[in-house]
């Protein structure tokens, strides 16, 4: 009997480190990579009281209204309601936007658990609500780190979540931000048709003028130089879609995220598994890491001028000093600056 009771207190014991082990890590997660709404203040909150109740040795579950009262300060009406509205979230498009990156998070932390949010479903009854609780969920295979002798580095990068994209940039990529097939060439037949057609416009109308008998006036100059800024861009436009072949990752224009989208990248590559014969997909993605300086935000920004020709990690907090190198193919930086 003593044995039983040894073996039980032990395995207790292992589980509050495990539990506050993924409560740590979401907090740590959230820090750097949480927003303000509120399915993020949620998570913040059940992370946070998670490792205050066990320092106080008490059960890490939470009703609704103790939810809703430390995320809106209201503490009167029903929390049932507006709790099903996030848990909701929690298991669709909010699920979707930060899991993986919460994932990639918590292996590089060392951990092959991740934090997730559960509920307990109450007996019944007046006045009983179900009860809330962060749960470790296994992190897949795919996301683990891979064994393997990667090169010295100061910082690793994660997905940071799924994006916000412009009206057209939706046509174009489905909800995991991906496009293949005809999409995918969608995004490069229209810059080399922009570019022919700019060449025929110009050479027509260069062509024109060298007919033309009468000296060049204030109409012909103004002609020439929007030939001159339409060439230009279309140049480009060109560079633009020769770098993305050539170095399989560019940073996303401006046209194609939501307004308030930063460091957002376009990118060529091939889902996990696929053969050589498989053609490269594109998508849009946002890596971010934490800065091993200030601990703040890392997203990836142009290198130039002083990297030219490179995607480097910026800090948010000194983006002219803190400046890390980026690898794709490893999601790892070292110290630029």
């Amino acid at each position: 009997m003593p044995n039983n009771q040894n073996t039980n207190s032990s395995a207790e014991s292992t589980t509050e480190c495990h539990v506050q082990a993924i409560a740590q890590c979401l907090l740590d997660y959230l820090s750097i990579h949480g927003k303000h709404a509120q399915p993020y203040q949620v998570l913040r909150f059940l992370a946070e009281q998670t490792i205050y109740r066990l320092s106080e040795g008490k059960e890490p579950h939470f009703n609704y209204l103790s939810i809703r009262a430390a995320v809106t300060g209201e503490s009167e009406g029903d929390a049932s309601a507006w709790f099903s509205r996030h848990w909701k979230a929690f298991n669709g498009d909010f699920r979707k936007k930060c899991e993986e990156g919460i994932q990639k998070f918590a292996a590089d932390q060392g951990l092959t658990v991740y934090p997730w949010i559960d509920k307990r479903e109450s007996d019944g009854g007046a006045g009983n609500q179900a009860l809330i609780s962060l749960v470790a969920l296994p992190i897949p295979a795919c996301a683990l780190p891979i064994p393997c002798n990667l090169p010295q580095h100061d910082i690793d990068y994660i997905p940071a979540e799924n994006l916000q994209l412009s009206w057209w940039a939706r046509l174009l990529f489905d909800k995991e931000q991906v496009a293949q097939g005809w999409r995918k060439h969608v995004l490069v037949w229209p810059t080399l048709l922009w570019f022919a057609v700019v060449g025929l416009l110009g050479a027509f109308l260069l062509y024109a003028l060298s007919l033309s008998e009468s000296p060049l006036m204030t109409r012909d100059v103004i002609i020439l130089i929007y030939i001159g800024l339409l060439a230009w861009y279309a140049r480009y436009l060109v560079n633009r879609f020769s770098r993305l072949v050539d170095d399989r990752i560019v940073m996303a224009s401006e046209s194609m995220v939501g307004f308030k989208e930063f460091g957002v990248c376009l990118e060529l590559y091939k889902p996990n598994g696929a053969t050589s014969d498989t053609p490269k997909r594109a998508r849009m993605i946002k890596y971010a890491a934490t800065c091993p300086t200030c601990e703040a935000q890392v997203l990836l920004d142009k290198g130039e001028p002083d990297f030219p020709r490179r995607i480097v990690g910026r800090c948010q907090e000194s983006p002219r000093e803190h400046v890390f190198s980026f690898d794709r193919a490893t999601r790892t930086g070292y110290r630029l600056r």
